[in-house]
């Protein structure tokens, strides 16, 4: 069934109010601070900076003056200008100065722009799309960090042509990791899929949880002691894995929070961590980690993607084009029925049963790594600079080669210089192929 926009008499009184939530941007330390950051939520334009104070201030991507994108301009003096025409705009949305207006009379009242209410928790910067006087940060779906000194932290992000979701339907989705992702270091092994066994538990506005076991997988006894798993999904943009273990003080859990920038497109934010790690774990570089999450999401991409433009071409209900089983899909129909039952005032939705069709746009095709992940990454982007740095000294050196071999008149005096510039011509060859990684 498609539905038009919901009306406020069509949603039912525990239906999740989209906009009165709070949403994952970006992790703090990925986010520049010399110049504006551009995103969008179910497609409305929004740009983040930092002001004066070096507090992050969430704004309308759009300029009162033409339209121009604020997230081309400049950060001046703590505020964020306009790129075409100098506009100027505090954190408040405020227009503080025109540089084209007539000194000494007041500014337009139409030259303000909306601003966010903008909050950090867990190293996340979250804003918050609805009335600003409802901003609760009790309201953020987030736990609090376990005080554990040993504990090893890791996180990524991502961004996915595919709609949220989709995406929150792959990673809850426990039964396709040992296939789709066998051998992969941080995946699964085809030997260990097996049925599966959940609880889950009663459906609210806020989500559910469920705890899951394999049946009839025999494991290998190991330090950690495994004894139990459990997911939860936390309305509307987070899914949490914990592990349970024999001993209290163990703690492992991995935390998926997401954001719908708009059709066929969000991103993912991921954090991992246990406090049992190995050394080899907690001295690898972050890029390093980035590239096991690169391909572990690349490997689901095209199964993604070619997954939700089926669903999409489908006229009628999942229901009639799954084949779903209790023992694999139990939380990935769980998911879909809520949406059903909270998720009808959603800008676009695909449930179980129902769906509102989006504004008809071409579905993105994946984009590659650089422009998913590594330019909205502070750490994988270094990591190019610096390798094009290098590369470029070598290509300088070679260069320098190349001439003092010419001065040197040849034969046994030229040697050295032809070796040293072989070695830099290899070393050039290998940052390219690690600068492919990105």
């Amino acid at each position: 069934m498609t539905h038009a926009p919901a009306t406020p008499a069509d949603v039912p009184d525990d239906t999740l109010n989209w906009r009165n939530c709070w949403y994952p941007v970006a992790f703090l330390q990925d986010l520049p601070r010399d110049r504006p950051t551009g995103f969008t939520l179910y497609d409305e334009p929004l740009m983040l900076y930092f002001d004066g104070s070096g507090q992050p201030v969430c704004l309308q991507d759009r300029c009162p003056h033409r339209a121009a994108r604020l997230s081309d301009g400049v950060v001046r003096d703590g505020q964020i200008e306009c790129l075409y025409h100098g506009w100027q705009f505090d954190g408040e949305g405020t227009c503080t100065h025109i540089p084209q207006w007539v000194p000494g009379t007041d500014l337009p009242i139409r030259s303000c722009v909306r601003s966010y209410p903008v909050t950090i928790r867990r190293d996340i910067v979250w804003i918050w799309a609805g009335e600003a006087e409802a901003a609760d940060p009790a309201l953020l779906p987030v736990t609090e960090q376990p005080a554990d000194p040993d504990l090893h932290v890791v996180t990524f992000q991502m961004d996915l042509p595919y709609d949220q979701s989709y995406l929150i339907e792959n990673v809850i989705d426990v039964a396709h990791i040992h296939i789709a992702h066998d051998g992969v270091r941080g995946g699964g092994l085809r030997e260990a899929a097996k049925p599966l066994e959940f609880d889950v538990t009663e459906m609210t506005a806020q989500g559910f949880s469920s705890t899951f076991r394999s049946i009839g997988l025999q494991r290998n006894t190991d330090s950690a002691d495994l004894k139990g798993a459990r997911v939860d999904f936390v309305a509307p943009n987070l899914i949490r894995y914990t592990s349970e273990y024999a001993r209290d003080d163990l703690l492992a859990g991995l935390e998926l929070y997401s954001i719908p920038l708009g059709r066929n497109r969000c991103r993912l934010l991921y954090r991992k961590f246990s406090n049992f790690n190995g050394w080899r774990e907690r001295i690898k570089p972050r890029w390093m980690e980035h590239q096991v999450q690169c391909l572990i999401l690349e490997q689901d991409m095209s199964v993604v993607v070619g997954q939700a433009e089926a669903i999409e071409r489908h006229d009628g209900p999942l229901n009639t084009l799954w084949l779903p089983l209790a023992t694999s899909d139990r939380l990935v129909v769980a998911y879909r029925k809520w949406i059903d039952r909270y998720g009808s005032a959603l800008p676009f939705y695909r449930g179980f049963q129902d769906r509102r069709v989006a504004p008809p746009s071409d579905h993105p095709e994946p984009q590659g790594r650089t422009r998913q992940h590594t330019d909205i990454c502070a750490t994988c982007a270094r990591v190019v600079r610096r390798t094009d740095q290098a590369s470029l000294a070598l290509k300088g050196l070679i260069a320098l080669c190349v001439g003092l071999a010419l001065l040197s008149g040849g034969g046994a005096a030229a040697l050295p210089w032809v070796v040293l510039g072989a070695l830099a011509l290899a070393g050039v060859w290998g940052l390219s192929r690690f600068r492919a990684r990105f």
